[in-house]
């Protein structure tokens, strides 16, 4: 290749991957905003549990203090801690499996960004060319 062509070359890399990675970037920032909008409901979601629960424990005291007295009374403020302690242990699993699949999302951005960047350098090609140098080497 003579210099002109090289570069050439090189400004059209550079152009591709200033392209490629705003547009990873900006997956980027999709990908963060989701997850910040994740985080508000995860936290709405925690306030909504401790709201709950202190309506569980307040159920649970007046159902004790009417433990003696009429037999419906106790079984209506145990049942609604119960529901109540269900709905929390389901909200705290939701929260969790949220949080882990935005967290999945964002990593597999950047590590698409890694990876048109190696590409870019060239350290793709190289890898490659020495994989299947070693599938020649191993037949």
């Amino acid at each position: 290749m003579s210099l002109k062509q090289k570069f050439s070359h090189m400004q059209i890399l550079l152009n591709q991957g200033a392209d490629l990675l705003v547009l990873r970037l900006r997956m980027l920032q999709i990908d963060l905003s989701e997850q910040a909008a994740t985080i508000v409901k995860i936290f709405a979601s925690v306030v909504f549990m401790g709201a709950l629960f202190v309506l569980s424990m307040i159920s649970l005291l007046l159902g004790l203090n009417y433990v003696l007295d009429d037999q419906a009374k106790i079984w209506v403020f145990f049942g609604i801690t119960v529901v109540c302690l269900l709905i929390i242990i389901f909200m705290v699993s939701w929260a969790v499996s949220s949080w882990k699949q935005r967290n999945a999302q964002v990593v597999a951005t950047l590590r698409d960004i890694q990876e048109d960047l190696a590409y870019l350098s060239g350290k793709t090609q190289e890898s490659k060319a020495q994989q299947k140098m070693g599938e020649k080497d191993g037949e």
